[in-house]
This record gives structure tokens, C-alpha cells and sequence, in this order.
């Protein structure tokens, strides 16, 4: 049994599908969407997920959101999102050094603390999308 997906980003619709399960991250903790799920609203981590359609197995890295599931539909409002074959793991290994560096003098008052956080969390989501 399926459900459809929908994965929604600020450049528009990224992503409509039927798919058979999906793992993702909210700030609560790990779920794992199947078809005829009860309803659920919640909030994005910024973490891998992944969708199954048979025997295909698809990740990518989410940069936090919100998640909304009804009616054997799922909608994904993402504030980003990276498949994993596009992930460049040596940049994202660099922005996690430049953010780590940054939020270690964040006593430094040119330094976005929250930009810099944010950062981190993104170049971390993108390490372990890469590393699936």
C-alpha cells in the first residue's frame, strides 16, 4: 500500500510521488510514515530522510520544515532540501568546519550566532544524508 507525498520548498514543488513508507525527523524524534497513518502535524529537524517506492530507496537532507499528514496524504513544507546524489561532501565538511570555527568565538560581536548554528545543523544534515 501507498501514499502520496508531497515535498513542497520556497523554489516551489520539489517533489509529488506515491511512495510506500517514509522516515523522517521531527523535533520529537524519529517517525516512520506508512500508508493510513493517523493524522500528525509537527516540525522538521534538520536530518536525513528517505521515502521507499518498492525496492528503491531514495535520501535526501532536510534543512528543517513542517510535516503534515492526512488522508493517506503527506505533505512536506521544507525550509531546504538536498537529494543525497547532489550533496558535495567535501563542501559540506568545509561549512561544518567554518561554522564550528565561527560559533567558537561567538563572543565576536560580527559573528550571526544563529546564522552560524544554522549552518552547522545544515552542513551535519548533509554529512549524514551522504554517509546513508
Amino acid at each position: 500500500m501507498s501514499f502520496k507525498l508531497a515535498i513542497i520548498s520556497p523554489k516551489g514543488i520539489y517533489l509529488e510521488e506515491e511512495v510506500d513508507s517514509l522516515s523522517v525527523k521531527l523535533t520529537s524524534g524519529y517517525r516512520t510514515i506508512l500508508a493510513h497513518h493517523i493524522p500528525l502535524i509537527g516540525a522538521l529537524a534538520y536530518a536525513p530522510m528517505h521515502f521507499v517506492k518498492g525496492s528503491k530507496v531514495e535520501y535526501f537532507a532536510i534543512h528543517g520544515g513542517a510535516i503534515s499528514v492526512k488522508d493517506n496524504k503527506v505533505s512536506l513544507i521544507v525550509n531546504g532540501i538536498e537529494a543525497k546524489k547532489d550533496i558535495d561532501i567535501e563542501r559540506a565538511k568545509e561549512a561544518k568546519k567554518r561554522a564550528e570555527n565561527r560559533l567558537d568565538n561567538k563572543n565576536d560581536i560580527n559573528i550571526d550566532v544563529e546564522r552560524a548554528r544554522h549552518a552547522l545543523l545544515r552542513a551535519i544534515a548533509r554529512i549524514k544524508t551522504y554517509e546513508q
